[in-house]
């Protein structure tokens, strides 16, 4: 094992167990816990232990479960933690079923109009796509769009990794106008916003995709200019360190 790898799973695993503790005392700490779970089961992940990272995530399900009044907003967030996990474990059909499970609870609980639902939308959005399911992809892309513009408005990352989804969409179904329509207004929001909202990657991903669709389309001066730019932006992006969350996170499509 790498390392550094090493050294951020020991660290981890001592904060999963100060987090435990407190939340067996306290149960109102449970959400703390998942979070705290979630980096290490990430790192589990990122170590191909996905054995791990899966109990790791089932043993938060439990937890939450085992309340006398279980949190709807956490145990949807725990379902798509998991849902997550079966996506990057190749798990497609899991993954689908996980994400539906915490979209029915949110439903039955009022929270359909959250961006935590529209987040599971996106990300559910592209598990239909690989499993080529098109049209309900696109229709789950189009409720995330609006819950995220009603959130946001039209001027957001996330609003972007929308539209970046839609365009890697209609790219993998050689609608190359559509796809070019969708990731040039990735691009011009993503490149309206400030330092600190933007993610390097994620602008390098939208050149990316660009350069794409510009040679699909004949374009081969701009489709080298986009690639230069994806270049120099992917040069200064640093290592891997994950994040504590309580739900899945926004997955942007790089599947062209």
């Amino acid at each position: 094992m790498d390392s550094a790898l090493e050294r951020q799973i020991s660290a981890a695993s001592r904060s999963v167990e100060e987090a435990r503790r407190l939340a067996y005392h306290d149960p109102t700490r449970l959400g703390a816990l998942v979070e705290q779970i979630s980096v290490l089961a990430d790192l589990r992940q990122k170590e191909g232990d996905f054995r791990k990272a899966e109990s790791l995530y089932k043993e938060a399900l439990f937890r939450a479960q085992e309340l006398k009044r279980p949190d709807p907003d956490l145990m949807t967030g725990i379902y798509s933690l998991l849902a997550h996990l079966y996506d990057r474990w190749g798990r497609m059909d899991q993954a689908a079923a996980f994400y539906e499970k915490a979209l029915h609870i949110s439903e039955d609980n009022g929270l359909e109009s959250t961006e935590k639902v529209a987040t599971i939308k996106n990300n559910l959005a592209m598990i239909f796509k690989q499993l080529r399911d098109y049209d309900k992809a696109e229709r789950y892309y189009h409720e995330a769009l609006e819950t995220f513009q009603a959130i946001d408005g039209d001027q957001s990352a996330r609003v972007a990794s929308v539209y970046n989804n839609l365009g890697v969409l209609y790219y993998s179904r050689l609608d190359v106008d559509r796809a070019q329509i969708m990731h040039e207004r990735a691009l011009t929001i993503r490149q309206s916003l400030k330092e600190g909202q933007m993610d390097p990657a994620d602008l390098s991903q939208t050149f990316i995709n660009l350069a794409a669709v510009y040679k699909a389309a004949g374009d081969f001066q701009k489709a080298e200019a986009s690639i230069d730019r994806a270049k120099r932006l992917r040069s200064g992006i640093n290592g891997f360190h994950p994040n504590p969350r309580r739900s899945a996170s926004l997955l942007i499509d790089k599947n062209l």
